[in-house]
């Protein structure tokens, strides 16, 4: 299997890392929030020439470290045509700084591991993933992102792609939200909560 044709790793997986490292918490009186735990639903689409669809869960989760930093981590699954399976987890550390009182400027830096397996044998790899982006509040309860990802896998070679999303808020630690990435030849859907702590 080319590397090319499970570049797929790094899309859906760059929503978890917009997620994790990008996705805005609820603007609280006191600043912004980066502690939560969340979970997605992810559909990914694959369009190289053969077309491939696939969906799974990400779940995912941030924890302040300090005023201007924070910790990552996430794992995610996704079952995808032809009996190809694939699973991948992050961890990682992000920081930000703010543009407005309700727009900040997010970048994060995230290990990647994942596998994939097919009915012709697995194929494991690892890298890293970065992110920069912009997050901020539009109201009182909604919330909106954007940024570009890059993913670098070992043997899987890399990819950039561009991620945008919202997010309501029901209350001040309770969310549900969507969000789409695209890459050259990839794009998935997500929906999923998050409850902040």
């Amino acid at each position: 299997m080319k590397p090319k044709k499970y570049r797929f790793i790094s899309m859906g997986f760059g929503l978890f890392a917009l997620g994790a490292g990008m996705a805005a918490p609820a603007l609280a009186d006191d600043g912004m929030s980066y502690n939560y735990i969340e979970a997605a639903y992810v559909d990914t689409e694959i369009d190289d020439g053969l077309d491939v669809d696939g969906d799974g869960l990400l779940l995912n989760g941030s924890v302040e470290l300090g005023e201007n930093f924070f910790l990552t981590a996430g794992y995610g699954t996704q079952e995808f045509d032809f009996s190809v399976d694939l699973d991948q987890w992050a961890v990682g550390i992000g920081g930000h700084a703010p543009i407005t009182d309700k727009l900040d400027f997010v970048a994060s830096l995230s290990y990647i591991d994942a596998e994939v397996d097919t009915p012709f044998g697995d194929i494991e790899d690892d890298g890293y993933g970065a992110g920069v982006g912009l997050r901020g509040k539009v109201t009182d309860n909604i919330e909106l992102e954007g940024g570009v990802n890059y993913v670098d896998l070992d043997d899987g070679g890399d990819d950039t792609s561009f991620a945008f999303g919202g997010r309501y808020y029901f209350t001040e630690n309770f969310a549900l939200g969507a969000g789409v990435e695209f890459g050259d030849d990839v794009t998935s859907w997500q929906a999923g909560v998050r409850v902040e702590f």
